[in-house]
């Protein structure tokens, strides 16, 4: 194994952004290490290496670190390493999706306060003005159950905004 590959592969396992991509580079530069004469050195001191970035980078993200692979174990076991990931990737997605989901809903309430809000506004005050609306229109769902509240009583626009 030349140096240069060697450091290549160290470099790009360091640069790696997303957990298919690590593994990948981490098999690469796993059969290196093996394919070299001082493999029974280097073996263990990459491994303490690699394990520490790796499990630094997926836990940072949210990997149970139980399931992530230690680097001496990824000779023969690519199958399992891949279907393990898989399996990781797939529950972040679905947390990701519901995440969304949830946001979306939350997002939907606001829209339909909001939408609420404004009529009763309009219907206090007469039309008002796009600037008006635009700024009815940045609040967040508590200003705009507080503002729903003070229109009940309310003289002035002013008092709502």
């Amino acid at each position: 194994m030349s140096p240069e590959n060697f450091v290549a592969a160290l470099f790009r396992v360091e640069h790696a952004r997303t957990e298919g991509v690590i593994l990948e580079r981490a098999i690469e530069l796993h059969a290196l290490v093996r394919q070299s004469s001082t493999a029974e050195t280097l073996l263990p001191a990459i491994g303490a290496w690699f394990d520490g970035v790796f499990r630094t980078t997926l836990t940072s993200r949210g990997v149970d670190a139980a399931r992530i692979p230690r680097f001496e174990n990824l000779e023969g076991e690519q199958t399992m390493l891949a279907e393990t990931l898989g399996n990781i990737l797939d529950e972040r997605h679905e947390k990701g999706r519901e995440e969304g989901r949830e946001e979306g809903r939350e997002e939907g309430l606001r829209l339909g306060a909001l939408a609420l809000l404004l009529r009763q506004v309009e219907m206090k005050f007469g039309a008002i003005s796009d600037d008006d609306k635009a700024h009815l229109s940045q609040f967040d769902s508590d200003q705009i159950i507080r503002a729903s509240a003070r229109i009940l009583t309310a003289t002035t626009l002013e008092e709502i905004l």
